[in-house]
């Protein structure tokens, strides 16, 4: 089961709730891509009610799991202060019964109400429809409300997002072919120079000039990138991925997340190492990818991201403890500590 948390930090979208058709024409660019076969929970608080605190997107669920699956549900809005619900369900649906009239997923949607309800938390709407495009119809499970949908690309939480740099992928496959690795005889070659360099590693060295010099070296390499060089030979792929293996170096680089000015180029950084390095060490680059991701509200980048880590290094610990807060909708505020300060000074100094 693939669960996509988004988790807003700060800024909170607020939704109409007056306009069924716009809250689904919404998750798009909430989600950064447009979900198919999916069930969309929005998690809604704030002082007035219509904030969304956090969103949980997954592919629905088969009948026989779906009590299962729904019971797991709740745990992913207990700390962001959501106080209703608003469930979407995107798909065609199975064949109805003998009789029966209305959008499709009755009985899942049915399970879900009952769940929240015990917990305090009131499913405020019930929507379906068939995908998310304009012209697309919706219906209600409230009532015989239905309609057809707008185009998701002018609604306001499209343009909110736009404004910020985001972009709405056309699927989560779109999303995730960003991580897609380089080919082949690129990453053997790296993994030969790495193992190598590795077991020439002078364990003497002082590990304060260890983080130092790996610093440097990314503080060169950002310089590269905010000036639109993305070209990295096999040795400068190598040395990032020693250095970002030293566990100060690569907290102190999460801490790039809440540097205006350093986090896209920082994020761009992490994207193309993470397609340029082999496992493991490709878990590190897509760990930092995955927390400033994370801090931002980016839950289906950072997913992605992590399950990348993951797949590289089942065992990285960093990675495991981010996908659990993830899946839990865990606040990213609980995770600011992971990120040092002490020698930010040397990623954001001026290069000379």
């Amino acid at each position: 089961m693939t669960i996509t948390t988004k988790i807003l930090p700060d800024g909170r979208l607020g939704l109409s709730l007056r306009d069924p058709a716009q809250i689904i024409a919404s998750v798009p660019p909430l989600f950064g891509f447009r979900p198919a076969d999916s069930l969309v929970l929005l998690g809604l608080g704030g002082t007035r009610g219509s904030e969304v605190c956090s969103a949980v997107r997954l592919a629905v669920p088969s009948a026989e799991h779906e009590s299962e699956i729904v019971r797991q549900l709740p745990s992913a809005f207990t700390e962001s202060g959501t106080r209703a619900i608003i469930v979407v369900l995107v798909g065609q649906g199975q064949v109805h019964p003998p009789g029966s009239t209305g959008p499709p997923y009755r009985r899942l949607v049915g399970l879900l109400r009952e769940t929240f309800t015990a917990v305090g938390m009131e499913v405020l709407y019930a929507l379906w429809t068939p995908e998310i495009r304009e012209g697309a119809p919706w219906a209600s499970y409230d009532d015989a409300a239905e309609g057809v949908l707008p185009d998701d690309a002018k609604t306001v939480t499209a343009a909110v997002f736009s404004a910020a740099g985001y972009v709405t992928f056309d699927s989560r496959e779109d999303m995730a072919s960003q991580l897609a690795p380089e080919d082949a005889a690129a990453l053997l070659r790296r993994e030969e120079l790495l193992t190598a360099a590795i077991d020439a590693f002078d364990g003497s060295v002082d590990r304060a000039v260890v983080v130092r010099d790996g610093l440097a070296l990314v503080r060169v390499t950002l310089d590269r990138i905010r000036g639109g060089d993305l070209s990295f030979s096999d040795s400068q792929v190598v040395e990032l991925a020693l250095a970002l293996s030293e566990i100060s170096v690569r907290h102190t680089c999460m801490a790039l997340a809440f540097v205006p000015k350093m986090r896209r180029h920082a994020e761009r950084l992490w994207l193309e190492l993470i397609r340029r390095t082999p496992a493991p060490e490709r878990a590190e680059p897509a760990v930092l990818l995955a927390y400033s991701a994370y801090q931002h509200g980016e839950g289906t980048l950072a997913g992605l991201a992590l399950e990348n880590a993951l797949d590289a290094n089942p065992g990285h610990l960093a990675a495991g403890l981010l996908s659990r807060c993830l899946a839990r909708g865990r606040p990213p505020r609980r995770l600011r500590d992971l990120a040092y300060t002490e020698h930010l000074d040397a990623l954001c100094a001026p290069v000379l």
